[in-house]
C-alpha cells in the first residue's frame, strides 16, 4: 500500500468563528474544500478564544507550487 503525502495549513481562528453563523462557516469550509482542502482538527487554544484551523489536501507539485491559505488572496 502506497502512502498519500499531504500537504498542510494550520490557521489561527478567532473572530472569524466567535460570532460565525453556521451559514458562514459553511461557506468557510466549502471554499476551502474546492481548493482541495480537508478539516482534520480543531484545536483551542489556552487561555485565549483563538483556535487553530489544521486543514489538509493531497500534495502534488501544483498544489506545492501554489501553496496558500484556502480562500486566500
Amino acid at each position: 500500500m502506497a502512502s498519500s503525502a499531504w500537504e498542510y495549513a494550520v490557521q489561527p481562528a478567532g473572530r472569524a468563528l466567535r460570532r460565525a453563523k453556521p451559514e458562514e462557516l459553511t461557506e468557510m469550509l466549502n471554499r476551502a474544500a474546492s481548493e482541495g482542502w480537508e478539516l482534520v482538527q480543531i484545536v483551542p487554544q489556552e487561555s485565549s478564544s483563538t483556535v487553530l484551523l489544521v486543514l489538509r489536501r493531497p500534495s502534488t507539485p501544483r498544489s506545492r507550487r501554489e501553496s496558500s491559505w484556502p480562500g486566500g488572496g
